[in-house]
């Protein structure tokens, strides 16, 4: 991905929003199904959720694809171990490489969405959709939320004397990188993607508000890095 907002990053982030939204609905479908996030289920692994054991496989495949590579890309478990398949050079980018450090509070919302969300209840036969819905939704998630580094890096390039006198305070940072009128886009693009895919409107700004105020941390963290102050 280049750093051109209209025509590359903003098409991203809008096509994340459609698997997103795609991903919370199907979760829906199934109740809670509190034992998926609970130790024990695993057979083999006592101490780890099926949610957690699904979510380490799943990125363990795709660093074996060089997803990681990509300095946007940022796993929730531990891939350090895990070496590409596909012989080719590490991936040039535009962006700077930095591990924003957001799962955990990505994976805590999430599991409070839940909570409200999904019916009360469970049924083992739906076990393995509901955490294939899971890994999905975070995964969308956290990718959307690193797209930030784009934006702040796009924004940096247009104006970087500004940027150095903000002098990484995190209000001055974020005037010179957010634009109110794309917010209420993303969260009017929300609600129409929630009537599409007949979805709770007001659960999908939610996720969407919680994403917004997420991508603001990862941004100002970011320009903190680009200017030396991270």
């Amino acid at each position: 991905m280049d750093l051109d907002l209209q025509n590359s990053i903003r098409p991203g982030l809008d096509i994340l929003a459609n698997e997103i939204i795609i991903s919370l609905k199907k979760r829906t479908r199934f109740a809670k199904n509190a034992e998926v996030y609970a130790a024990g289920l695993v057979d083999g692994e006592p101490d780890t959720s099926l949610l957690q054991y699904e979510l380490a496989r799943v990125e363990q495949v795709h660093a074996e694809l060089g997803r990681f590579k990509f300095a946007d890309q940022e796993p929730y478990t531990s891939i350090d171990d895990i070496e590409s398949i596909i012989l080719r050079s590490t991936p040039a980018s535009p962006i700077e490489p930095m591990r924003s450090g957001v799962g955990g509070r990505i994976v805590e919302f999430y599991g409070n969405w839940i909570r409200t969300a999904c019916a009360d209840g469970s049924n083992q036969d739906t076990f393995g959709e509901t955490v294939t819905a899971d890994v999905s939704a975070l995964l969308a998630i956290m990718e959307r939320i690193n797209l930030g580094k784009y934006v702040a890096e796009s924004k940096f390039a247009d104006a970087p004397e500004k940027f150095l006198e903000a002098a990484g305070e995190r209000e001055a940072t974020l005037e010179l990188i957010v634009r109110r009128n794309r917010e209420g886009q993303v969260f009017e693009l929300a609600r129409n993607l929630a009537r599409h895919y007949d979805f709770d409107e007001d659960q999908a700004v939610a996720v969407f508000e919680f994403m917004v105020e997420v991508t603001k941390d990862v941004e100002v963290d970011y320009i903190r890095q680009r200017l030396g102050l991270r």
